[in-house]
């Protein structure tokens, strides 16, 4: 079966003709827009359709006929994930009503100037976290692979303009460690994900949803030898104007990434029953489903 590569997919125009809806008319005719997008991979996206079936199967709550209807509320969540994301950091309407959860435990680290992990997942919508950092001192910076096709990532870039945090992307030349341990030893926050990985990459393998499966090594390991505070955070979507931020409160003590990675996990279960149509697992997770 086919593994992730990190790569967006999409045209430039595609991205172009989104990003002038949201600009001119608004969000909601950007939502209309997903419409034949979504049945455009629904058709034709075979090996995304059978990873996402899979996964849903193991939540052991769907049926054939949930699943199909689940399959398309995935893709459709995914799309309306990049519209909200454009308009969020280019300040378009609407605004977004956005409920925290845990708020205090970031307000807390922040007081402290204790910096932190922030470990999130490829769930919701990760511009929530980074848009509501703003309201903080702590310089903010999030990890992320940088797997976008060049002419993609310049036209989102020239549609968003300026963010309120610093980007570290992942290199072949492991040039984001540096930046990773530079931001450690200033207590800053580091925004990553703990739920993907290149092919190639360190690993750790661990149960989840009741199979084995690979996690990336790097969050945890860096976690556990840098001390800093561990949360898990999330964005979540509630309705076409509504958001829930997740923040867990942080595991201040060392201790070891097979802790962090089980804590992870038991928060991630946690969120993917509460909302599973929006884990934007596209490729085989499962070390069974890659055999």
């Amino acid at each position: 079966m086919a593994e992730w590569e990190g790569k967006s997919k999409g045209t430039p125009l595609g991205y172009k003709i989104f990003i002038f809806i949201i600009n001119k008319i608004g969000t909601s005719a950007a939502y209309l827009l997903l419409y034949p997008v979504v049945a455009y991979y629904l058709v034709f996206s075979t090996h995304s359709n059978r990873a996402i079936k899979d996964y849903f199967s193991r939540l052991k709550a769907f049926s054939q006929k949930d699943i199909r209807t689940s399959l398309f509320r995935t893709y459709y969540n995914m799309g309306q994930a990049l519209i909200d994301k454009i308009a969020i950091i280019s300040d378009s309407e609407p605004k977004f009503d956005i409920h925290r959860e845990g708020m205090a435990n970031l307000k807390a680290m922040d007081a402290q100037k204790t910096g932190g992990f922030l470990i999130g997942a490829h769930m919701g919508n990760w511009e929530i976290a980074g848009h509501l950092m703003k309201l903080y001192t702590t310089p903010v910076n999030i990890v992320l692979l940088d797997g976008e096709e060049e002419q993609i990532k310049n036209v989102m870039d020239n549609a968003m303009g300026a963010r309120h945090f610093k980007t570290i992307p992942i290199k072949e030349d492991m040039s984001h460690i540096f930046k990773i341990h530079e931001a450690a030893r200033n207590k800053e926050f580091i925004c990553i994900h703990g739920d993907r990985f290149l092919p190639g990459s360190k690993s750790l393998e661990a149960s989840f949803l009741g199979s084995p499966a690979d996690f990336p090594a790097g969050p945890f390991v860096m976690a556990s030898k840098l001390g800093l505070p561990v949360s898990f955070v999330y964005g979540m979507k509630e309705s076409s104007t509504q958001y829930h931020f997740y923040c867990t409160k942080p595991i201040l003590e060392a201790t070891s990434k097979s802790e962090i990675l089980k804590s992870y996990i038991h928060q991630l279960e946690e969120m993917v029953t509460r909302y599973p149509n929006q884990w934007f697992n596209f490729y085989p997770f499962w070390k069974s489903d890659k055999k």
